[in-house]
């Protein structure tokens, strides 16, 4: 559900005003290790019910280093620093049919997917927080799920009727994983990584880049009627650490402050 973000990323655009050589793959053999992992904070339920839902954070162009959405991160040391995998969550609020906040959205068969390509940075952190030089890059194909069909025993909002059982108002959570990698330095204990697709709604397709807070209701009786419910194991990663942790990435510059409920979420793997 992102109209919380939506907002508070246009109050910062408002006050802001390549690499071609790889590095040598290991063999399969080689064992993996994982160099960060803030997965857990995302809540595995909501209102006793299965988590279908994050806030989320609007798709960006580019499609090129440089461009995105994310954060930084301080992974902890392994013995290799050569990304194997990459695993983030997306929010799709694409409908088979029909569209979410029109309230006629309708996914007559709920297996059914659609790809879209994404795009992963990473870099190490240059001066005052910036992205410095790029580390590696990649791209996956991802397969996504359409949102569910709506559910109109929910509550109206001013997104529309949301979906399922927890009346869900924004998009269907999802996860996607980035396995190949133009990598030229080894992976730095703290780095930035940031997140795009390759068009602004690619085919009609509106798919955003999930934080680990997530929708709980829509209570009209608040001021702000969009309940959120808090990242789970109090927003602190289960491998490495977050070194700013209210800090984000957003429209490629840094942003000091106001992100602390709405850091993305990644698991690196290095082999």
């Amino acid at each position: 559900m992102s109209k919380q973000l939506f907002t508070r990323l246009a109050s910062a655009c408002a006050l802001a005003l390549a690499c071609g050589a790889s590095m040598v793959v290991p063999s399969a053999s080689a064992s993996t290790e994982v160099a960060y992992n803030n997965l857990n904070t995302v809540p595995a339920n909501v209102n006793a019910k299965a988590n279908e839902d994050t806030y989320s954070i609007p798709y960006f162009d580019g499609f090129a280093p440089g461009t995105g959405w994310g954060g930084q991160v301080q992974t902890v040391i392994t013995n290799s620093r050569i990304l194997k995998a990459i695993t983030t969550q997306l929010d799709v609020f694409s409908c088979e049919h029909g569209e979410y906040q029109l309230e006629n959205c309708y996914t007559t068969k709920p297996t059914k997917k659609f790809s879209q390509e994404w795009f992963v940075s990473v870099y190490e952190v240059g001066a005052g927080e910036e992205p410095g030089a790029l580390v590696a890059s990649g791209t996956t194909t991802a397969k996504l799920r359409y949102r569910p069909t709506t559910n109109v025993s929910c509550p109206a909002t001013s997104e529309g009727k949301g979906f399922g059982a927890n009346c869900d108002v924004g998009g269907l959570l999802q996860q996607i994983t980035f396995k190949k990698f133009t990598q030229s330095k080894p992976l730095p204990t703290k780095a930035i990584v940031l997140l795009t697709n390759k068009c602004e709604a690619c085919a009609g397709k509106v798919v955003n880049i999930g934080t680990f807070t997530s929708f709980k209701e829509y209570n009209t009786h608040l001021a702000e009627p969009f309940v959120a419910e808090p990242p789970a194991e109090g927003g602190v990663p289960l491998v490495g650490s977050d070194p700013l942790p209210e800090s984000a990435y957003a429209f490629n510059k840094y942003e000091a402050t106001g992100w602390g409920e709405y850091q993305p979420v990644f698991k690196i793997e290095v082999k």
